[in-house]
């Protein structure tokens, strides 16, 4: 079968560097996956925003999990929409394949285009949680197959956009190393957590940007005096950066000084300070309202660290109430209890931690994704 893949951008720079981001880690993966199948013996990789001269690192991705046999076609198109537009047009008019995947809505689009070939729709989070225009709505109605990574995404889309069929609901995984095999011996799932040994602080890390203020944040801080008043220690970490910064940080110096002073924004972190962090918190909190998946959530996992989400999103298919975890409504006093629940009490958070882990563990590996991809599509494992 010869399949190309659409994808906004892989977050591949000229530098060789690799553009931290859930959408970049959910398309690597997904190109990987295609290349590892024997029913697939052509690739083509077509990514719109990644910058001429960087596919020799996505080809050098993709050999560690390439069968032998599989001939590719990488292109980069550093932004160009019309170049893409008018490879796929050429494509579908020669049938240089025999199906396409989009991990975008935006690029489905392309559908449109006259004679185009059989293809596949990923749907992917807050562009579909609204009514979506014309030209989506006919894209998505009229693929041949929808892709979801959430059930709660899919349950979105159909209730804003009446009339889209069910999609095949395919959960995401973290990314395995880029260049080499992945370990079956995971280092940081040997390390045992144990609550009480881990300093007094609730960790939280995402986009800040104001269009992304959905993940709790506000709520977390507005709560962190009532958590003060029970844990008079506890810290609040948060981790990430964005326009929507000086707000929060604003928020957080209205709050009394003795309360404040336990608020730390901690910037941009690379993946060693993210570790650390991982590794020194007692709790992971993110009680959001929008997300599509939440693969930090599966992260926090795999360090065994109980967490808080929203009851809303799709967190609520990673962090299972009162399992791995606590899911909330997004309102200070709610998210408050919920971090001194897990603060306080170190039994049920070491019981969650452990169960969050072992979820990871047998659910939310690269192997897991690969094999649920792989039967939707009905190739070859």
């Amino acid at each position: 079968m010869r399949i190309l893949l659409i994808a906004p951008q892989l977050g591949f720079e000229q530098s060789g560097a690799v553009v931290p981001g859930g959408l970049l880690n959910f398309g690597r993966c997904v190109a990987r996956v295609l290349a590892s199948s024997p029913s697939v013996h052509q690739l083509g990789i077509w990514c719109q925003v990644d910058p001429a001269g960087t596919e020799h690192f996505i080809h050098d991705m993709l050999r560690v999990h390439a069968h032998s046999a599989l001939l590719t076609d990488i292109r980069c198109y550093g932004g160009s929409e019309w170049r893409l537009a008018a490879d796929v047009a050429l494509a579908s008019a020669i049938k240089t394949y025999d199906h396409i995947i989009y991990l975008l809505v935006n690029q489905s689009v392309l559908s449109v285009i006259p004679w185009h070939l059989p293809y596949s729709v990923w749907e992917i989070g807050g562009e579909l949680f609204r009514p979506v225009s014309r030209l989506k709505y006919m894209a998505l109605s009229h693929a041949n197959r929808l892709l979801s990574i959430s059930q709660t995404t899919n349950d979105y889309a159909r209730q804003h956009n009446p009339g889209l069929p069910p999609a095949r609901i395919i959960h995401l995984c973290l990314e395995p190393p880029l260049y080499e095999p992945e370990s079956k011996d995971d280092p940081i799932l040997k390390q045992s957590y144990e609550p009480a040994q881990r300093k007094l602080a609730i960790f939280i890390l995402g986009n800040m940007q104001k269009v992304h203020l959905y993940k709790g944040h506000q709520q977390l801080i507005a709560g962190w005096a009532e958590v003060i008043s029970q844990c008079s220690n506890a810290e609040l970490w948060i981790g990430g950066e964005g326009d929507g910064h000086p707000e929060l940080k604003a928020l957080a110096q209205t709050l009394p000084a003795l309360v404040a002073k336990h608020i730390h924004f901690l910037g941009r972190l690379n993946d060693t300070e993210v570790q650390r962090r991982f590794q020194d918190c007692r709790a992971f909190a993110m009680p959001s309202t929008g997300e599509g998946f939440g693969l930090v959530f599966v992260e926090a996992a795999r360090y065994g660290l109980p967490c808080i989400g929203g009851k809303h999103d799709a967190v609520k298919e990673i962090v299972l109430h009162n399992q791995t975890g606590l899911l909330v409504e997004q309102e200070p006093h709610e998210v408050a209890q919920a971090c001194i629940t897990l603060l306080t009490k170190d039994s049920l958070a070491k019981q969650f931690g452990d169960a969050a882990r072992q979820r990871y563990f047998s659910y939310f590996q690269y192997a897991h994704f690969r094999e649920r991809l792989l039967q939707a599509l009905e190739m070859v494992l």
